[in-house]
């Protein structure tokens, strides 16, 4: 099968697992697993001023992280890639979780369920922490496979992979989020990451031919 009809398979799978975790999560509190993971979590790392600084990095870095990938990208020539990148990032900034949260109507967790070490407003379903982190590792992840098996790469796809633990975990253990939050986040955010691999997928068979695809 042609790795553009694979990626749109994995991407009609994802919204549909997202929008079926989304009805169960639905105005709902705390799903099967949500209230131990977060107390785990809380128990585990305790609050304190270098957890507070670490997230607060982290959180700086999923900020400029699109920017800064971008600019890597135009850096290195890679003009394609950097489309991709933009037309990924740009759609699930703008507009994924101002439009996905008032259609479930999830309320945060709650000071009386969990430990709220730092406030946030707003719904809770799906997280946009989770949205904009996949949005970014997940193209990073599909370049840094794209450009072969070397060190470099398999570096960049560890700390990608850290990256999207890391961002996420830290409104779990904030208690911004339950973790289902942050699971809706990223299946919502790799069915549209899977759409735009789709559509580059495409985009190189038409430019490279059938082989590409076979290397791929």
């Amino acid at each position: 099968m042609k790795s553009y009809r694979m990626f749109l398979i994995a991407s009609a799978v994802f919204l549909l697992c997202a929008i079926l975790l989304g009805s169960q999560a639905k105005g709902a509190g705390p799903l099967p697993g949500d209230l131990e993971f977060t107390q785990f979590v809380q128990n585990l790392l305790p609050y304190n001023g270098g957890v507070r600084l670490l997230w607060n990095v982290m959180g700086e870095m999923l900020r400029y992280s699109p920017y800064f990938v971008f600019a890597i990208l135009l850096g290195l020539r890679k003009w394609d890639w950097a489309l991709l990148l933009g037309l990924t990032c740009l759609p699930i900034a703008l507009f994924g979780e101002s439009q996905l949260k008032p259609l479930f109507g999830r309320p945060r967790p709650s000071a009386d369920l969990v430990t709220i070490y730092q406030a946030s407003k707003g719904l809770s379903f799906p997280s946009g922490t989770a949205l904009n982190a996949m949005g970014v590792g997940g193209v990073v992840l599909y370049l840094a496979r794209l450009a072969g098996k070397s060190r470099l790469s398999k570096t960049v796809i560890v700390l990608s992979l850290l990256y999207l633990l890391l961002t996420n975990l830290a409104r779990i253990h904030v208690g911004a989020h339950w973790a289902t939050d942050i699971v809706g986040g990223w299946m919502f955010g790799s069915a549209w990451v899977a759409l735009m691999l789709a559509g580059h997928q495409w985009w190189l068979s038409r430019d490279s031919g059938p082989a590409h695809l076979e290397e791929d």
